[in-house]
């Protein structure tokens, strides 16, 4: 019984041994890779953390600026004549665009800027920020109705060929149809073309939702006469700028 435990041990004691060889060689052979494999995987999961917490906080710092922002302009709105308060957005917008130019802030900070720009009859700045935010959006919706407003600019800078360039081609979705239709109409009758402007007012009726009223489009296509050749009446001067909340546009 002893010779048979005594056998038994040397057994596990050379099990143990091999064992332990076996293990120092796959250490030799994939300790290297292993320890590279941890180490990049904590170092992704760490920098995924970093990246996710810097957008976070990126989206704030844009978000807190866009607030001044609306604030700097709507107390132009009430105070035409403050050349500090204008100063003031325009520094503003223009942090948004250099700081922040890929996010979607930045945008409605040169939509913004457009806004004003054409309350102060100033349409070659409109034009100029309006052809920044179009040059940065990558939201379709907001593409669609930066293209607008920069149309009506260039229609009221009396360049209707540029306006209708911006709209010719473009494929809107579905429910910005009529905007772009009616804007289209607007660009017609500017240039005489009432047949043009009232096919595109139609159209722009038929793809209004039924639960939209436009009457001052309706008063359009109704104040065109029924005939082409007719003589030409007043047109209804469209405004350059729809109001369009933000909040939709994001």
């Amino acid at each position: 019984i002893a010779s048979t435990t005594l056998a038994r041990r040397t057994r596990l004691v050379e099990s143990d041994e091999e064992q332990l060889e076996v293990l120092k060689e796959w250490w030799n052979e994939n300790g290297t890779s292993l320890v590279i494999t941890v180490v990049v995987t904590i170092g992704v999961i760490f920098g995924y953390r970093g990246w996710e917490e810097n957008v976070i906080q990126t989206g704030e710092a844009a978000s807190a600026v866009y607030e001044d922002l609306v604030i700097a302009t709507n107390n132009i709105a009430a105070n035409a004549s403050d050349d500090a308060v204008r100063i003031t957005a325009v520094s503003l917008a223009e942090t948004l665009k250099t700081d922040h130019g890929d996010t979607t802030y930045a945008v409605f900070a040169a939509m913004r800027l457009a806004k004003v720009a054409v309350a102060q009859n100033d349409l070659d700045m409109a034009s100029e920020e309006l052809r920044w935010a179009l040059d940065n959006v990558s939201e379709k919706h907001l593409e669609t109705t930066i293209r607008i407003r920069l149309s009506r600019v260039h229609l009221g800078l009396e360049d209707p060929a540029s306006a209708m360039a911006l709209l010719v081609d473009h494929q809107p979705a579905s429910g910005q149809v009529a905007s772009v239709e009616e804007a289209k109409g607007d660009i017609f009758h500017s240039q005489g073309d009432l047949g043009q402007a009232r096919q595109a007012y139609q159209k722009a009726l038929v793809n209004l939702s039924d639960k939209i009223e436009k009457p001052i489009l309706e008063l359009k296509l109704s104040d065109l006469p029924l005939s082409a050749n007719a003589t030409e009446e007043r047109m209804l001067e469209p405004a350059i700028i729809e109001e369009v909340e933000e909040g939709d546009d994001a």
